[in-house]
């Protein structure tokens, strides 16, 4: 079947950063804490952080969900 055009890489990228504003993320198919913490935080190890801030929303932290909203805590040095 025809499947419509995919996104440039630009538009790809200008998603992402609507995604990712006001140390906040919103998950997007694909994307795992590890994934997120890597983009934001320079480390994907630091998942924790992100894990720890949202408690609350996240049961399980390998099971993620598109639409969530998870706050980012300001990258401490």
């Amino acid at each position: 079947p025809f499947e419509g055009p995919s996104p440039q890489p630009s538009a790809r990228a200008a998603l992402a950063d609507l995604a990712e504003r006001e140390g906040s993320v919103i998950v997007q198919p694909g994307n795992s804490l590890w994934r997120i913490a890597r983009r934001h935080y320079g480390a994907g190890t630091r998942y924790t952080t992100i894990y720890g801030a949202n408690q609350d929303q996240i049961r399980d932290p390998d099971r993620i969900y598109p639409g969530q909203v998870f706050a980012l805590p300001k990258a401490v040095q």
